[in-house]
């Protein structure tokens, strides 16, 4: 499961690796509801079995409001997963990390770019990897924050496959 937090809402995407499919998404799910959401997915899967990425806000200088209400709905989120820790296990990304792994360089709208990567990997057009309603995609139904949800989850699974041995 990839979220990417903000103020009031979360883009949350839940991922089957080994089908390599989006299994449900929210383009901007408040925090609360995100919470829940969590806590169903955990008692639904067998223990140790779904794992949390959450993208790690981080500043570059001064903080406005929203970065730091954004941080506080991260310490929740990470919260919650440790609450339930039967079943998912928890990891931070963060967003500059989430751009490495997805090979995401140059000039341009961040998201949209992040966006294209991840259409890319699955089937190289939008018509392969989104689909339509009567024949759908692997990525069908994600939107807003959704994507950037997927990212994180990507990101987050690709780190953790180099780092075992």
């Amino acid at each position: 499961m990839g979220i990417d937090p903000g103020p009031t809402a979360c883009g949350v995407t839940l991922y089957d690796f080994a089908e390599e499919r989006v299994i449900e998404t929210f383009g901007a799910l408040p925090v609360d509801d995100t919470l829940r959401y969590m806590r169903g997915v955990a008692a639904a899967y067998p223990a140790g079995t779904v794992g949390v990425a959450i993208e790690r806000v981080q500043s570059y200088g001064i903080s406005g409001a929203s970065l730091l209400r954004t941080s506080e709905v991260v310490g929740r989120l990470w919260q919650c997963a440790i609450d339930v820790d039967a079943a998912l296990y928890v990891t931070l990304v963060y967003r500059r990390d989430v751009l490495r792994v997805l090979d995401v360089t140059g000039k341009g709208n961040r998201d949209s770019l992040v966006r294209q990567r991840v259409i890319e990997m699955h089937g190289g057009d939008r018509a392969t990897a989104v689909g339509r309603k009567a024949s759908p995609g692997p990525l069908y139904g994600v939107s807003k924050h959704g994507w950037s949800a997927l990212a994180v989850a990507l990101s987050s699974h690709s780190l953790q496959q180099k780092e075992t041995p």
